[in-house]
């Protein structure tokens, strides 16, 4: 009964093996055979047939209860033996991920956790396979798992001893390195990345893939789920800062995040409450000077922080999922913008408008048929529409090319924005229907000056890649008369930037349509920060 009552607070395996070899469980034989001597002395005496033959029947039967539970007990240790060995393989499989044979996110808990509460160093290196989305969904699930079990074995031999490397879940991995030493840490990470970035071979295909890491090194006090969730956030800013590379966590990484999900949720409600609103930059004909189109720009003005910067609340849009709401928005405010305009100014107000999309929207199996939508309630046409997208978004999958190419079998026309930034190739622009190019800002600033020859020269080729193509090309950012003179050198035929003109508020751009002719060619509404 008292080990009865400590069963509960004793550890299973523990209390298996006390159970197994306590000297307890030999009491009840050691008793029979007690009795069994006690009953033997005494039929020693002088005692008659009969009751000799009585007692020697009883020690008989003693006996065989004995024997019998000699082997009851023999059966049960090998039973335990195959539980232990049923438990073990069991703790294996619940530890271990079931396709590469990594330790799984639990095992890699555990361990952290053991390695903290023992005050050994840990650190915890979070590793997320880049762009794993498009090569899972070009080459198939099959080909995927190939692949992470590649990596999960490019990890196992590059781990050093005492580095255990797990498989979180889809194509994130993790490390756990026994170092606290932040030197220490980052070499692991280059060391790790750059075996992750060596070639794989896929049947008879080879893959060149990179990876991005968070490093945490466990501080005093923290537990196992705070280093994993500051190693997530370190990972997350390795991929913002352009990917294939490794970030150490710091505090203000923390706050940043905080920062951004109360932005997050102050954007959602001022997008309800129509705290957003478009202002529209001209865009001019750099040989004229006419009126030739404008770009609207979001603009929010929050009732407590005041004006806050594009720069601030579209990379929160992009990363909370709001990017797509606030796009819907954007593209039914600009159509409806110059729906308004071509009612009152007829032929002289812009021909088209371009609404910048954000390649989550792209993704969307409906975006066509919203974009036919709004065309048809606001009264236009598909001519009417130019909607610009990057050259990183065009590239994302099949499904963005086959929603690319549907739009432009509507009838909608295509840009590329910040042209030169990206992926810039001939094959790119073959195989995307692309009917304007705008040349990035980079390009145009100092190009007056020749000092820098590859702007120069990037901004002279795309230029004719233009012309022998026939799109339409725009400059972007021009802030001098001397780079617009130049750009106007080089073949630029539509330019915008301060120095044409700031982007104005809808009735003011409606002033600039009643007073100056217009030149129908481009125009632009986007979800980016003036130029």
């Amino acid at each position: 009964a008292y080990l009865q009552r400590r069963a509960p607070a004793t550890p299973p395996r523990r209390a298996v093996a006390f159970a197994g070899h306590s000297m307890f469980n030999l009491l009840p034989f050691v008793a029979v055979t007690a009795t069994a001597i006690l009953v033997i002395s005494v039929s020693a005496q002088d005692m008659s047939s009969r009751q000799r033959t009585v007692i020697i029947g009883a020690v008989l039967i003693a006996g065989f209860v004995v024997a019998r539970q000699l082997l009851s007990l023999r059966e049960n240790n090998v039973a335990l033996r195959g539980i232990r060995r049923q438990q073990a393989e069991l703790e294996r499989l619940a530890l271990s991920d079931k396709l590469t044979g990594l330790p799984n996110r639990t095992r890699f808990a555990v361990d952290l956790d053991e390695r903290i509460e023992a005050h050994e160093p840990a650190t915890a290196l979070l590793i997320d396979v880049d762009d794993f989305k498009m090569i899972n969904d070009t080459l198939g699930p099959a080909a995927g798992d190939q692949l992470l079990v590649q990596v999960a074995q490019r990890l196992r031999e590059h781990c050093r001893p005492g580095e255990l490397p797990a498989r979180l879940g889809g194509d994130e991995f993790a490390v756990l390195l026994p170092v606290d030493e932040p030197a220490e840490a980052e070499t692991a990470a280059a060391r790790l990345l750059a075996g992750i970035g060596r070639p794989f071979r896929i049947n008879d295909q080879q893959l060149l893939l990179h990876a991005s890491a968070g490093i945490a090194i466990a501080a005093a006090g923290e537990t196992a789920d705070e280093v994993q969730r500051n190693a997530d956030i370190a990972m997350y800013a390795a991929k913002e800062a352009g990917k294939a590379s490794w970030v150490r966590f710091e505090p203000r990484m923390r706050q940043d995040m905080v920062h951004h999900a109360r932005l997050a949720s102050e954007l959602h409600n001022g997008i309800l409450r129509g705290e957003l609103r478009l202002v529209y930059q001209p865009v001019f004909d750099l040989s004229t000077g006419l009126l030739a189109g404008a770009e609207a720009l979001v603009r929010w003005q929050h009732p407590e922080r005041g004006f806050v910067s594009p720069g601030d609340f579209i990379p929160v849009a992009e990363r909370s999922g709001l990017i797509v709401p606030l796009g819907s928005w954007v593209l039914r405010e600009a159509c409806e913008q110059l729906a308004r305009w071509r009612a009152e100014f007829g032929d002289a107000a812009v021909e088209a408008i371009n609404v910048n999309v954000a390649v989550r929207q792209l993704r969307g199996a409906c975006f066509v048929d919203e974009v036919a939508a709004v065309l048809s309630e606001t009264g236009l046409t598909p001519r009417h529409l130019i909607l610009e997208v990057t050259e990183s978004s065009v590239v994302d999958g099949w499904q963005v090319r086959e929603t690319l190419q549907a739009l432009h079998d509507l009838g909608v026309r295509l840009a590329l924005d910040d042209f030169g930034t990206g992926q810039s190739s001939l094959s790119l622009l073959r195989a995307f229907p692309v009917d304007v190019l705008k040349l990035d800002k980079s390009f145009v600033d100092g190009i007056a000056d020749g000092a820098d020859r590859g702007r120069l020269a990037v901004a002279a080729a795309v230029a004719q890649l233009a012309e022998h193509l026939q799109l339409k090309a725009v400059a972007e950012g021009i802030e001098n008369a001397e780079q617009q003179a130049r750009l106007r050198e080089m073949g630029y035929r539509y330019g915008q930037g301060f120095h044409l003109a700031r982007p104005l508020p809808a009735e003011e751009f409606a002033g600039l349509l009643a007073a100056a002719p217009v030149r129908a060619g481009v125009s632009g509404a986007e979800l980016s920060s003036s130029r």
